[in-house]
């Protein structure tokens, strides 16, 4: 950083009450697309502004990495050795599988961010509040993070079923099927199971399946093209309530 800049001299952050989002929809008056995605894994509607931010909420829906999130999470406030203090409002706060805290913000190309210094200054002091508090920040940018490979289609589709209602007896049909296997099984075949009529192109069992992937009762990679041999995986937990 510029030898000009202040000196952090002190941090604090502050979270909405409830736990919920500390900014919504209506309080962020912007020219852009806005709105409310109401989160399976989450609990609650999350606020969006901008179309890079409903993808990405799309895609932590779908990702089994991460076991919940919220937008909107907190408000950094720096205090710097100028008397200033300056604020700074993280996009997204993940919880991922190895029970890591990952403050995430999200920008619609890699190099926005650099083209504000005084934006930039803000984003390298979260960094340093998050590595003090042994959590990871990154960037990520539409173009690419949201881009790569199969990612935001499969996560598209996955969220639209993330409602659908999952009974005893599909958890029942879905645990006997895969005792005989070695916790892997086709996507056709797990269609197939949750159908109930022995279909591997069954809307209902899509459905379901699309419905256990948003629970993290199984897991697929969504980076890859998804076909009807694409390795589904009962998860440890999963395995463990079904007795394997």
């Amino acid at each position: 950083m510029s030898k000009k800049r202040p000196k952090l001299e002190g941090a604090r952050i502050v979270r909405a009450k409830g736990g919920g989002p500390i900014r919504t929809v209506i309080q962020a008056v912007k020219k852009m697309p806005t709105g409310e995605f109401p989160s399976l894994k989450a609990g609650r509607p999350l606020p969006w502004e901008g179309i890079s931010e409903r993808h990405f909420i799309w895609v932590s829906e779908a990702d089994w990495n991460v076991r919940t999130f919220m937008m909107q999470p907190m408000r950094m406030e720096f205090r710097m050795s100028d008397g200033r203090t300056l604020m700074y409002f993280p996009d997204s706060e993940r919880l991922l599988a190895d029970t890591a805290i990952e403050i995430v913000e999200i920008k619609r190309t890699e190099d926005e961010h650099r083209r504000d210094p005084e934006y930039a200054f803000k984003l390298w002091l979260a960094k340093q509040v998050c590595n003090l508090r042994g959590w990871k920040f990154r960037t990520v940018s539409a173009e690419k993070y949201l881009a790569e490979g199969h990612r935001l289609a499969n996560a598209r589709l996955i969220r639209m079923d993330r409602f659908t209602a999952i009974s005893a007896e599909d958890y029942i049909r879905l645990g006997e099927a895969f005792r005989h296997t070695d916790g892997t099984m086709p996507w056709g075949a797990v269609v197939a199971t949750l159908s109930r009529t022995d279909d591997e192109w069954s809307p209902q069992g899509l459905a379901r399946l699309r419905a256990l992937i948003v629970r993290r009762h199984v897991r697929v990679d969504i980076d890859l093209r998804i076909t009807q041999q694409t390795p589904v995986v009962l998860t440890e937990s999963a395995a463990i309530q079904l007795g394997q």
